[in-house]
């Protein structure tokens, strides 16, 4: 697999494709966080884009966009499967998520992530990504870190 045979396409929220890879991903914090975890899908707002990764017709990866009350874009439900992990999918998703926070007229993405998602930090961290203050419903979640990037 090649990132050059990979389609990101917008999808929706209730596409097979995102509904597993979603499902999968709620297991994948549960395993890393247990306990600790909010609801499926947690604090999506009803103006959710989906990005779907797909190769050979078959999902690898989504992310998904949301307005933040300040007009910036959060960053939600970023996921890889651990079959497709380490071919640069997760640096294409997140380049696509920016180019549609851009097109939507966001002038900033923020997003969350657990501090044990050491893999997801880099990727952020690698991608221009500073660590903020946590804002809500994170701001005292002491398993969160909360990142954002400027878009040009």
């Amino acid at each position: 697999m090649t990132t050059a045979d990979l389609s990101i396409t917008a999808a929706a929220s209730d596409d097979p494709g995102i509904r597993r890879l979603v499902h999968d991903l709620d297991a994948d914090l549960a395993s890393r966080y247990p306990g600790d975890m909010g609801g499926p899908g947690g604090h999506l707002d009803p103006a959710v884009r989906f990005l779907l990764a797909e190769f050979d017709g078959r999902p690898v990866g989504c992310c998904a966009i949301q307005p933040f009350p300040d007009g910036a874009a959060e960053l939600k439900r970023m996921y890889v499967t651990p079959a497709a992990r380490g071919r640069g999918i997760a640096g294409r998703l997140l380049a696509e998520a920016e180019r549609l926070a851009a097109a939507l007229g966001h002038h900033e993405i923020r997003l969350e992530t657990g501090v044990r998602q050491r893999e997801a930090i880099a990727l952020y961290t690698r991608s221009g990504y500073t660590i903020i203050p946590n804002y809500p419903p994170y701001q005292h979640d002491p398993l969160s870190h909360c990142y954002a990037k400027r878009l040009s």
